[in-house]
């Protein structure tokens, strides 16, 4: 065993603080190494550097490179900084210790942990490498680098950590990429992703930076991107198998902005400040329930806190927000949304703030004012024009707004948002055309409001021309108004009171409601009162208007009309009309006893159901047969003698192109029975025997089949030959009828006296037909150009009678047997057309006129029908009986004729047509650069040859011109010329009329002449906005539109806004020489002229003239003055049928049309019925 040996140094070295000091080892070993001396050292081994220690068991020294390195128990210490680890390795001339191995760093104020650890000694710096742990000040940071400086104020240490970086003190947990600590400062900057959590919330931004005073947190500020997510716990109502049961649960509020700065206080946050398009998102409790949830947006958020608790959130610019409740466990059922200048959250005292035009809408209900507070407990509303505390914004006045119901305004507004009532103190509302305002204004309940001192009127001025007031007014909503009592006031002055006064109120639908009388007196009817009702709408989709007529000579009529209207499903009307008329009195108190009534219904329905199918029907009944004759209120009703009713399905399949249709049908004449007897001034003499006037004809019903055109050889290819354009359709129809009539009769009463008389007796006949219609065409193109079109049709029809013919030669005729059985009978045409267009361009330079095109059609046409009574094919068709007389005439007799059939075709038609179309358009250039196309002329003309004609085969040419000159001028002129000379006292001869050339000169039998044109005049000085003025009342027979119908018809006397006068003259002149010694002339003249007075003032004048008599027809005057919320009208017809005049003063308003003065004469004065 080798000896020991203990050496101990002991040098004096002359700069030992720059150079490392190896001061004492049990053992110390020189080794060459490549020229340089290794010192292998064990055993308490020490080495110095100025204040710098280092101990260790084992190492190694190199003096010349001026490393050492340690091993086992390495403790270094200088300056009250200590390290230890397992390995450490000295850099003498840089100062530097690199230590690995559970390196452990530490002096008064820190620790640091790393795997590892790098110390320059000379500055107090490291770097710490590696599951880096920092103990400092109350905080522990872990990171996977970090870099660190003693500071200048104490033994803590500035830093930088880099990577996975963890900071956590006693009350928050900080995360990120990159931390950076100034101890100078107390600044901690946080970067990428970086986030803070304290008591469960998370704050994180693009940047975070602390700062601390005195180690105690003091500012929080993120520049960008800044988010706080705080958890909001407690319990939620649900609702399971109908029990109500708590749940607890947990919800994350919410703050976002791009900017965010928070303050400390005691290191607990006591407020904090968002900017930039900031958010708010809180969750609502109240005793630990769930309520609902706040979102809030504006520019600038602050909130503060107390207790740790949100205490007030003020959110400024532009301030929105919504509130969406718990439909379980808040009173508040629906929705809040909210906007303001300013937003302030008393939380605490669960109120809030609306400053500044402040909005809030909620449920069907919006309220606007300047100031708006709400209180959550109670909620309750309270809106004001201005804050009493902070007068900054501009004051406005309280609105409210209510779906369906027009705007309320008011100096102040109580609402409240769980029962929906609210009070309005000096408010005003508008309602339909109406202004209504009142001292005080409440509503109980969603349909009834109440005012106190109310006002109404329709006149919008400042100060109403007219208004009504009443001490009480209740409204119902989109029903009636109902005032107690009531007075009237022109220009503020009353004029007249009622105990009550009733409005409608129907938010612009249609309302239920009594219907006016017109009251008047004439000689047939005495006093009357026309149009007493009432107007009943229940619901959108179906209404019912009742009215009566009532004359104190004449007697009593009701109506009832009901429509219904179901919009892309159906619509109709069930009109009712009931007739109770004085007979042989003219005393109304005789119409118990005296009277003849009588009933007329009328139904009318029209129905559009699924898979293209349609049902329509129209009914008619009338209880007598002379109703229309007696009672029509026009002369077309009194006209009409007939009840005509039929119903109809229908059904369509597109694709395929198949369709039916069945349809009943029965018309009935009204005046049969007076028709048939002798002593009416309606009876019909018949003249023969045989004759036959029909009672009532139906169709039970008819039924029919179509295949729409389909091609014969379809085909997909895109190129189709001649034989894919061959069309062909088809259609089957059966017909039913049932026919009551009476048939005329001769009475014989001797040899020389007889008559004719219709029989007593009502004869029937039944009859039944099958049709079937084809055809077949093959549209073809001829040389790329000429558009040719062959077309052939057929029909058969079958009938279950017909007749024989029995030849009588007393008379000389056939006389009719008729035949039960089938019958059927074909017939058919031929027919082909051709045409094309032929273009032509002529160059006229003329101005802004450069090229004009003409454009001419010819078309020519070839169909020919045969004669069926002849053979055809060499085949007799058996259509008809022939019999020759004794002078060699052939008389033929129609089996068919009489029957649903029809006469069969027995003339022969060889018929050619000519027609040429010509277009006549000019191009001119639009502002020197557009080009625009201008129709000038059209002119159409046409004629036919007909071969199977014996003589004049050659019909009438007819022609057409027509153009609009200058685009305002109206023009068409259309005649007619005959080929064949007219001789006087024999008419037209089969000879061409030529002139004195030997020309054929075609002559001219009738022309027509018309044109319209239109002169205005602009207003002189000035631009002018006004609208044309309208009559207040327009006929709309839309179901569905706003209130009663006026039907009276009302006058156009409107100008076009703008013009100052207007005048529109149309001339109609007509020339008629079938037989030119008789040559009838007609020419008109019609005005129409309107005079834009004033602004308020309009008068019109219209005119009719025969020119060629030189005599006015007719004329009249109308006058309308727009009197603001009145209007007055007169118009006057001074002479001929149309005599009379009409002055009426009346208020605009649809709603008080009824508040009139009306004064009429003449034609106007007569009843409407």
């Amino acid at each position: 065993m080798k000896p020991s040996y203990s050496i101990l140094f002991i040098t004096s070295i002359l700069f030992s603080d720059e150079r490392l000091y190896l001061k004492k080892a049990d053992i110390m070993k020189n080794e060459t190494i490549n020229g340089e001396t290794v010192q292998h050292i064990s055993g308490n081994v020490v080495f110095t550097k100025g204040t710098l220690t280092l101990k260790c068991q084992n190492g190694k020294n190199n003096q010349n490179l001026g490393t050492a390195t340690l091993f086992d128990s390495v403790y270094s210490t200088q300056n009250n900084r200590n390290l230890t680890c397992d390995t450490l390795l000295f850099f003498s001339k840089e100062n530097k210790i690199i230590s690995f191995g559970n390196p452990h760093l530490w002096d008064r104020n820190y620790e640091l942990f790393a795997d590892t650890i790098i110390v320059f000694t000379k500055s107090d710096s490291g770097v710490a490498l590696g599951s880096v742990t920092l103990k400092q000040k109350g905080q522990i940071i872990n990171s996977d680098r970090l870099e660190y400086k003693k500071s200048d104020i104490d033994s803590s240490v500035s830093y930088s950590a880099i990577g996975k970086v963890l900071i956590r003190d006693s009350l928050r947990v900080a995360t990120c990429g990159i931390a950076n600590y100034e101890r100078s400062k107390e600044i901690t900057s946080l970067e990428i992703e970086p986030k803070i959590s304290e008591n469960k919330q998370i704050i994180s931004g693009e940047k975070i930076i602390l700062t601390y005073k005195d180690e105690i947190l003091d500012n929080i500020l993120i520049p960008s991107k800044a988010h706080v997510k705080t958890p909001s716990s407690g319990f939620q109502k649900k609702v399971i198998d109908s029990t109500e049961i708590l749940d607890s649960t947990e919800f994350f509020d919410d703050l976002t902005g791009a900017f965010l700065s928070g303050f400390f206080k005691n290191g607990e946050l006591d407020s904090m400040r968002l900017e930039g398009m900031s958010t708010t998102l809180y969750h609502i409790f109240e005793d630990s329930v769930y309520q609902g949830k706040n979102e809030t947006s504006g520019d600038t958020i602050i909130i503060s806190f107390k207790n740790k608790e949100t205490n007030n959130i003020i959110v400024i610019g532009g301030a929105e927000g919504s509130f969406y409740p718990d439909t379980i466990s808040s009173t508040i059922k629906s929705p809040i949304f909210y906007s303001a200048n300013r937003i302030n959250y008393r939380l605490l005292e669960e109120e809030t703030d609306l400053d500044g035009y402040s909005k809030i809408r909620h449920d069907n209900t919006e309220l606007e004012s300047g100031y708006i507070k709400v209180n959550w407990k109670t909620n309750l509303l309270n809106a004001l024009p201005q804050s009493n505390i902070d007068q900054f914004f501009k004051p406005i006045n309280p609105v409210i707004i209510e779906r369906g119901k027009d705007p309320m305004t008011g100096i102040k507004m109580d609402y409240n948002l769980k029962t929906k009532k609210g009070r309005v103190l000096k408010g005003g509302t508008k309602a339909d055309d109406g202004y209504y305002t009142g001292s005080e204004i409440r509503n109980e309940t969603k349909k009834n409001v109440f005012i106190k001192n109310s006002t109404y009127t329709t006149c919008e001025s400042d100060t109403p021309h007219f208004h009504f007031e009443s001490k009480k007014m209740k409204i119902v909503q989109n029903d009636i108004v109902i005032a107690r009592p009531i007075i009237l006031h022109l220009a503020q002055v009353p004029v007249i009171g009622l105990p009550f006064g009733i409005f409608p109120h129907q938010g612009g639908q249609r309302h239920s409601g009594w219907l006016m009388p017109t009251y008047g007196e004439s000689k047939s009817r005495g006093q009357y009162l026309d149009g007493l009702g009432f107007y009943w709408a229940p619901s959108q989709y179906w209404d019912s208007k009742i009215t009566t007529r009532f004359g104190d000579r004449q007697g009593l009529i009701f109506h009832i009309n009901n429509r219904y209207h179901l919009r892309y499903r159906f619509s109709g009307s069930l009109y009712m009309r009931s007739q109770q008329f004085l007979v042989g009195s003219n005393d109304i108190t005789d119409i118990t006893d005296s009277r003849k009534s009588a009933l007329n219904v009328r139904w009318a329905h029209r129905q559009t159901m699924r898979n293209n199918q349609s049902l329509n029907a129209n009914i008619t009944y009338s209880s007598s047969g002379d109703y229309n004759k007696k009672y029509g209120i026009t002369q077309a009703e009194r006209m009409n003698q007939k009840t005509i009713s039929n119903l109809s399905y229908s059904k369509r399949w597109p694709k395929s192109k198949n369709s039916i249709s069945t349809n009943l049908y029965s018309n009935q004449d009204l005046l049969i029975n007076e028709k048939v007897d002798t002593s009416s001034s309606y009876y019909i003499k018949p003249t023969r025997a045989g004759s036959q006037l029909n009672i009532i004809n139906k169709t039970l019903p008819n039924f029919s089949f179509r295949h729409g055109q389909s091609n014969l050889f379809p085909t997909t290819a895109i190129t189709k030959r001649w034989y894919n354009k061959i069309n062909w359709n088809y259609g089957l129809a059966f017909t039913n009828k049932d026919r009551d009539y009476f048939e005329s009769e001769k009475v014989t009463l001797d040899d020389t006296t007889s008559f004719y008389q219709w029989k007593t007796k009502k004869m029937n006949e039944q009859n039944t037909l099958w049709s079937h219609t084809s055809s077949i065409n093959a549209p073809q193109k001829l040389f790329k150009y000429i558009s040719i079109n062959p077309s052939l049709s057929i029909r058969s029809v079958w009938v279950d009678k017909y007749f024989d013919g029995s030849w009588d030669d007393s008379t000389y005729s056939f006389s009719k047997i008729e035949k039960e059985g089938f019958a059927a009978r074909t017939t058919g045409s031929f027919s082909i057309s051709a045409n094309t267009k032929l273009y032509g361009i002529f160059g006229i330079p003329i101005g802004s006129l450069k090229v004009i095109r003409h454009t001419a059609s010819p078309s020519i046409g070839f169909s020919y029908t045969p004669d069926f009574s002849k053979p055809i094919f060499n085949q007799n068709l058996g259509y008809f009986e022939t019999h020759v007389d004794s002078v060699g005439n052939k008389i033929l007799f129609d089996k068919f004729a009489g029957t649903l059939a029809g006469s069969t075709p027995k003339s022969e038609s060889k018929s050619m047509s000519f027609s040429l179309n010509n277009i006549f358009q000019a191009k001119v250039l639009k502002d020197q650069e557009e080009e625009k196309k201008i129709d000038l002329l059209s002119w159409r003309l046409g004629t036919s040859y007909n071969f199977a004609a014996d003589s004049m085969n050659l019909s009438n040419l007819r022609s057409s011109i027509r153009s609009k000159i200058a685009g305002k001028l109206n023009l068409d002129i259309s005649m007619t010329h005959d080929f064949y000379k007219y001789v006087q006292g024999v008419g037209r001869i089969s000879e061409y009329n030529k002139n004195d050339k030997g020309m054929i000169s075609p002559r001219l039998t009738n022309a027509r002449f018309s044109t319209g044109f239109r002169f205005s005049g602009k207003k002189w000085a000035g631009n002018s906005s006004d609208t044309t003025q309208i009559d207040s009342t327009q006929k709309n027979v839309d179901l569905l539109s706003p209130g009663l119908n006026n039907t009276s018809k009302e006058r156009n006397t409107s100008i076009k806004s703008g013009n100052l006068w207007s005048t529109n003259i149309s001339l109609s002149y007509s020339i008629s020489a079938y037989n030119p010694e008789k040559t009838n002339k007609t020419f008109w003249v019609n005005t129409t002229s309107a005079f834009q007075i004033t602004k308020k003032w309009k008068v019109s004048y219209r005119a009719r003239f025969n020119m060629l008599e030189r005599d006015l027809v007719n004329h009249s005057f109308s006058v309308y003055r727009d009197l603001h919320c009145w209007e007055l009208s007169l118009n006057w017809t001074p002479g001929g049928l149309g005599q009379g005049i009409n002055l009426r003063i009346n208020v605009k308003s649809p709603t008080l049309r009824d508040l009139k003065y009306e004064k009429k004469g003449g034609l106007y004065s007569r009843s409407p019925f």
